[in-house]
């Protein structure tokens, strides 16, 4: 009788143990309806974000030392990392670009297409978020290709801010990409 009572104990401690998952989700600001009429030069189509193989867990990734990263089992992105990144940047460029229309797909022939790649979308062991990777925005037959290191201290331990600190860079991101697209 003691060995059950002492394994039904156990067996309640381990299930008493089991961490809660967290679901996190990037901070956009709420944008205003844009109306803009589209015209053969006005559609800036997200034709994709893509990322490295470590972002594409559904974890959030931190870098535990110079050469090794971990995904997160329980702080979970609350939706695809992809989907996310897409929708925040079009509603940041539509912000920034309000005679553009910026969508995730494209709406007339021959939009100017914008694709960025992340290398790194992450918190790092020193405290510093990283979000990293290159654009490439081609409009008719010209193709502009720009680098970005975004590198931030993250102000307070924990997901949360860490997840406001990525937006923050992604945001830094978006900015680069608009000033780029208004010089066209």
């Amino acid at each position: 009788m003691r060995y059950l009572l002492s394994l039904f104990v156990l067996m309640l401690a381990a299930c008493s143990s089991v961490p809660e998952k967290m679901y996190y989700q990037l901070p956009m600001k709420s944008s205003k309806v844009q109306n803009v009429e589209v015209m053969s030069k006005n559609q800036v189509w997200l034709q994709r974000v893509m990322l490295s193989d470590v972002l594409t867990s559904n974890g959030i990734t931190y870098q535990t030392s110079d050469v090794s990263y971990s995904n997160a089992s329980t702080h979970l992105w609350a939706s695809p990392l992809e989907q996310q990144l897409g929708q925040s940047m079009v509603s940041e460029l539509s912000t920034a670009l309000p005679e553009q229309l910026v969508s995730l797909q494209a709406l007339q022939n021959s939009p100017d297409t914008l694709d960025i790649t992340l290398t790194a979308f992450n918190g790092r062991y020193d405290g510093i978020v990283l979000v990293q990777g290159f654009w490439t925005f081609t409009q008719g037959k010209e193709v502009t290709r720009r680098n970005f290191d975004v590198q931030l201290e993250q102000k307070e331990d924990g997901y949360p801010e860490l997840v406001r600190t990525l937006a923050l860079g992604w945001q830094q991101v978006a900015d680069g990409i608009a000033k780029e697209v208004i010089k066209r």
